[in-house]
C-alpha cells in the first residue's frame, strides 16, 4: 500500500519562495516595463536576495518563461472553442478575462512575455479557429479559409480588446459586440459563398 506523499518543509519553502518571486515579477510588470523586470528588481520587490532568484530561475529566459506562465494563469483565459457556438461567445469570455486583469493584460501586451504566450495558448486558439473555419466552409479555397481564420483570430486577441477599449474608447460591452459582429459577419460570408 502506497502512502500519500507529504511535501517536506524544504519543498514547501521552495514552492513558497518561487511563488513569492513570481508574484513580485507580476507586480513589477504591471507597474513598469518588461525591461525593468530584472532579477535584481524582482529580488528587491520580493524581499529576497538576487542569488535566491537565480536559484529558481538560472537565466533571464527562464524567468521570462515563468512570468509568461504566470500571466496565462492570472488571466484565466477560457478554453479554445470546439464548436461554432463556443466560437461565437468566445469574445465575451476573452474580453472579460482581459478586462478583469486589464493592467496586467496591457503590461504584457507588447512585450517578450506576450510573444511567449502567443507561442502557446494563442497558438492553440489559432489551430482551433482554423479547424472550425475548415469545417464550416470545406469547399472554399484554402486561401479564403486561411484569411477568414486570421480575421477571426484577430478579434480573439488581447490586441483587439485593447484597440476597441483604448483606441476607440468603447466600453467593455461595445468592445465585445464589435468583435462578435465581425466574427459573425466573417462566418456568414464564408457560409453564403460555400
Amino acid at each position: 500500500m502506497s502512502r500519500p506523499t507529504i511535501a517536506t518543509l524544504a519543498e514547501r519553502r521552495n514552492d513558497l519562495s518561487q511563488r513569492l518571486i513570481l508574484e513580485a515579477a507580476l507586480q513589477l510588470l504591471e507597474r513598469t516595463s518588461i525591461t525593468e523586470v530584472t532579477a535584481r528588481a524582482v529580488a528587491k520587490q520580493a524581499g529576497v536576495s538576487e542569488r535566491t532568484v537565480f536559484r529558481y530561475f538560472a537565466t533571464r529566459e527562464d524567468l521570462l518563461e515563468a512570468i509568461a506562465d504566470e500571466v496565462r494563469k492570472a488571466l484565466a483565459l477560457p478554453p479554445v472553442p470546439s464548436s461554432l457556438e463556443e466560437l461565437l461567445v468566445l469574445p465575451s469570455a476573452l474580453y472579460r478575462a482581459f478586462e478583469a486583469k486589464a493592467e496586467l493584460t496591457k503590461a504584457a501586451l507588447h512585450t517578450e512575455v506576450f510573444n511567449r504566450m502567443r507561442l502557446t495558448q494563442a497558438k492553440e486558439r489559432w489551430a482551433a479557429v482554423t479547424r472550425l473555419v475548415d469545417e464550416l466552409a470545406p469547399r472554399r479555397a484554402e486561401r479564403e479559409r486561411r484569411i477568414a481564420a486570421a480575421n477571426i483570430r484577430f478579434y480573439l486577441a488581447a490586441t483587439a480588446w485593447h484597440y476597441f477599449r483604448f483606441y476607440f474608447g468603447f466600453n467593455l460591452e461595445d468592445s465585445i459586440a464589435a468583435a462578435e459582429t465581425a466574427i459573425r459577419q466573417t462566418i456568414n460570408g464564408l457560409q453564403k459563398r460555400a
